[in-house]
């Protein structure tokens, strides 16, 4: 008998106490938890991910520096052969390479943020974690949608310069969002490598 995901009940559950967690991360999967969309995914599905295979997760180098397991644990992941087309990029395209040394950014993250359409205010993606899943799990895939940066001035990260994130249009290039990670993430996964994204290409 295949065991249930662990992470189920932020999918389906009778419980009606899980229903508001159900609720926020089927519309956070599509970029709409916060009312009108921004970022997020179309063409979502849920699916299950593969034990035993590799998963992704760039995240923003300064949370990362603070405690690695909590900005890993996060919910946005890509799958291998997504990080493959990600990091194939910053290593050929010569307009990543000279834009991501003009800003101080590692060509892997620069690609990253284009091909996910990650604001600076979310994060820098200038960190990575690499890990074997153990279990079994799900998650919602789908397409990047455009992400916008914050209009208030106060909140809003000066290096992303007043301007949108409209991911590459590459019909080949998902994302995955899994939610139910946090305080979990040492059963579910084993970390084979992480560090600085410049140390991965």
């Amino acid at each position: 008998m295949t065991a249930e995901p662990v992470n189920k009940k932020f999918f389906v559950s009778d419980d009606p106490a899980d229903q508001a967690d159900i609720t926020y991360h089927n519309m956070a999967a599509r970029g709409l938890a916060s009312g009108a969309q921004n970022g997020g995914m179309s063409h979502v599905q849920r699916i299950h991910l593969n034990v035993g295979q590799h998963y992704f997760r760039f995240c923003d180098s300064q949370r990362f520096a603070k405690g690695w397991k909590d900005a890993a644990s996060g919910c946005w992941w890509a799958d291998y052969e997504v990080f493959v087309k990600v990091k194939q990029a910053a290593q050929r395209h010569g307009t990543i390479q000279r834009y991501a040394k003009s800003i101080r950014s590692s060509r892997l993250a620069y690609a990253a943020k284009l091909y996910f359409a990650i604001p600076y205010e979310w994060g820098d993606c200038g960190s990575l974690v690499i890990a074997r899943l153990n279990v079994r799990l799900d998650a919602y895939k789908g397409r990047g949608l455009p992400a916008y940066y914050n209009r208030d001035p106060h909140k809003a990260d000066k290096r992303d310069r007043k301007t949108d994130y409209v991911p590459i249009q590459d019909p080949t290039i998902s994302q995955l969002y899994i939610p139910g990670l946090r305080g979990r993430l040492k059963t579910v996964f084993t970390v084979i490598q992480k560090g600085d994204t410049a140390s991965f290409a």
